[in-house]
């Protein structure tokens, strides 16, 4: 398993484990109540506090230079919730485990995105990879890159399935291009946020560790939630239903990208 198909594999993992963090349990949600889990079954949790490690310890393997002294994913229960006077040992995976097993996804994306090996080491064709949610903007956005920019793109939705997993797919597009632009709309609605599509930060996190931070562009949608995992990074703002604003941008990044 390469290193890439690992980051895909992490990825969804963390996207399980912060729906678990984020849903809500109240009994009176009508009522806008929000009550969050404090512990977790095992049952409910644990494999993907193994399925992790398991991906972390190839990792180390594959990229020891990146990641050979990375922490170790703990994956026992560490929270004794009480069922009985026999009740000895912990049974219960707490809030915090799930929290810190986010927080070391993340330290891994960021390790992988700021290397140098995330450049990929065969030259590939100069190609742009679009992701994006909901919204058609992105058609407005390919249309100008192939026709403007003059750089040929890729769209996953726009390829053939001939049998591959969604993760296929997008491994198979990312091989193919050297750079990826992603626009970042607002398409649902959680916890009064308007935020982006989860698998638009899945790829988000993909595309920095596959091909470097300095070769995603970020269209973010003005009055979008943005995650703390991304704070600091540059973006290409835009109001909402005009995404044309800020294609003289993505021109000059690409531009410069690309040296054309």
């Amino acid at each position: 398993m390469n290193p890439a198909t690992l980051m895909a594999k992490l990825a969804g993992i963390r996207k399980a484990v912060n729906d678990l963090l984020s849903e809500n349990v109240s009994r009176n949600q009508s009522q806008g109540r929000v009550v969050l889990r404090s512990h977790y079954e095992p049952s409910l949790v644990g494999h993907y506090f193994e399925q992790a490690s398991i991906h972390v310890n190839k990792l180390r393997m594959l990229l020891p230079e990146l990641f050979g002294d990375f922490q170790t994913i703990e994956t026992e229960a560490t929270t004794k919730i009480s069922m009985g006077p026999t009740d000895q040992k912990p049974n219960h995976f707490g809030r915090q485990q799930l929290e810190r097993l986010t927080r070391d996804i993340d330290q891994i994306f960021e390790i992988r995105a700021n290397s140098v090996l995330a450049q990929p080491v065969v030259a590939a064709s100069r190609c742009v990879f679009i992701t994006h949610g909901r919204s058609d903007d992105w058609r407005k956005v390919q249309a100008y890159i192939e026709k403007d920019v003059e750089l040929p793109t890729i769209e996953l939705a726009q390829q053939p399935n001939i049998g591959q997993t969604i993760i296929e797919k997008l491994e198979r597009g990312g091989s193919l291009c050297d750079s990826a632009v992603i626009v970042m709309t607002g398409d649902d609605f959680a916890e009064d946020q308007i935020r982006v599509r989860e698998n638009v930060m899945h790829e988000i996190g993909y595309f920095h560790g596959r091909f470097g931070r300095d070769r995603v562009i970020l269209l973010h949608e003005e009055g979008v939630n943005v995650p703390t995992n991304l704070a600091g990074i540059a973006y290409v703002p835009f109001p909402k239903g005009t995404i044309e604003v800020g294609f003289h941008v993505l021109m000059r990044e690409l531009t410069a990208m690309y040296k054309c």
